[in-house]
């Protein structure tokens, strides 16, 4: 256990960001939050707040001025621009250790995996990694010109409680349901996924330690697997059978405003797989959880919530399906 830290979290009531500061509460550090206040009703006993949009760097700037961090998260993704990045940089006092949620579409997915943390970076997808991209410049040129120790993390498609992509549960209240799961085109495109919670610990760990310092690490589970295949392990954690119905991706170019069709961001032509070996090598860090058991723990979850009884509006489906030749 690293010693105790006083830390701020940049976000800290989404997905992530929560789960990172339960992991920090659990360290024993104190933990202050950064955000606009929106869901703080979240979050744990004891955690201080600090009301303010970073986007807005002047109150940002004033915000932080008179606090002394030792450890710093940047989390929050509003969209935030590598200038919103560096302004959360120069407006901490002293030189504490930042550490950078970034993404792995900050690589160019054109490429051939799997993605290392040298496979070169690229916009492939857009403004999204030019934001991602330009904040992680951002920092590691501060750490080369002024030593400030930053840490860039790269994760992948997260799953677990919470999650803002609903991924895992848009396809437990299909199948739970009975219901065919539509599938665009071949579904053998390759995706990886990490808990949520090996995340959260992944971030505590590095906090402090002098060779992450001015290093980019994939964060993710060991385990890749096709579109159809994690549908597939989800049906195995639920014991229920899945039907699959492909289609042309074309027949959505029929409908204004296409819904989902499988889950949130799934649908995308190319293979998604990422290293682990740096962060393994360098810093001992491994997931605790595997595809299966991080699908179960999340559908355990879904059912104490109450999700399995909640109304889901399957109509754009269904009128999908009324295209499709049985």
């Amino acid at each position: 256990m690293s010693a105790v830290m006083r830390l701020l979290v940049v976000g800290g009531t989404e997905f992530i960001s929560l789960a990172l500061v339960r992991a920090l509460i659990r360290e024993g550090h104190g933990i202050t939050v950064l955000n606009r206040g929106r869901r703080n009703d979240r979050l744990p006993p004891g955690v201080s707040v600090i009301p303010c949009d970073r986007k807005d760097h002047a109150a940002l700037q004033s915000a932080v001025a008179s606090a002394r961090f030792d450890g710093v998260y940047d989390i929050a993704y509003a969209p935030t621009t590598g200038e919103d990045v560096a302004a959360l940089a120069d407006a901490l006092a002293g030189a504490p250790h930042l550490l950078f949620v970034s993404t792995g579409r900050v690589y160019d997915h054109a490429l051939p995996i799997p993605f290392s943390e040298a496979t070169p970076r690229g916009y492939y997808w857009g403004d999204y990694a030019r934001h991602k991209i330009a904040g992680e410049d951002a920092l590691l040129e501060r750490h080369r010109t002024r030593g400030l120790p930053v840490t860039i993390v790269r994760p992948t498609h997260v799953l677990g409680p919470l999650n803002t992509r609903e991924n895992e549960t848009f396809f437990f209240d299909r199948i739970l349901r009975g219901r065919p799961v539509l599938v665009p085109g071949h579904g053998g495109w390759l995706r990886q996924f990490g808990h949520v919670d090996d995340l959260a610990d992944a971030l505590a760990a590095m906090l402090g330690n002098p060779k992450a310092f001015g290093q980019a690490y994939n964060v993710t589970g060991e385990e890749c697997v096709t579109q159809v295949g994690f549908v597939e392990q989800i049906a195995e954690v639920l014991d229920r059978p899945v039907e699959f119905r492909h289609f042309d991706p074309a027949l959505l170019k029929r409908f204004d405003k296409p819904g989902p069709v499988f889950g949130q961001n799934l649908v995308y032509d190319c293979h998604a797989v990422y290293t682990t070996t740096k962060v393994r090598a360098e810093l001992g860090i491994r997931p605790r959880y595997t595809l299966a058991s991080g699908l179960r723990q999340t559908w355990e979850w879904y059912r104490k919530e109450g999700l399995d009884q909640r109304s889901v509006d399957f109509a754009f489906e269904d009128q999908l399906l009324a295209l499709l030749p049985r």
